[in-house]
């Protein structure tokens, strides 16, 4: 539960940061997949 916690609060912070175009959709994407294996998220069916 602690993993989705910091998962979690991760993605909301790279989220503004995207927001503010302070990272590219790419980059976003590239992060959002290393912070998806570090905290061992699955991914739903979604794909997001």
């Amino acid at each position: 539960m602690e993993n989705l916690m910091k998962f979690t609060i991760q993605l909301a912070m790279l989220s503004s940061l995207l927001d503010e175009k302070m990272i590219s959709e790419k980059e976003f994407i590239k992060i959002k997949v290393e912070l998806e294996r570090k905290y061992k998220i699955k991914r739903g069916l979604s794909g997001t």
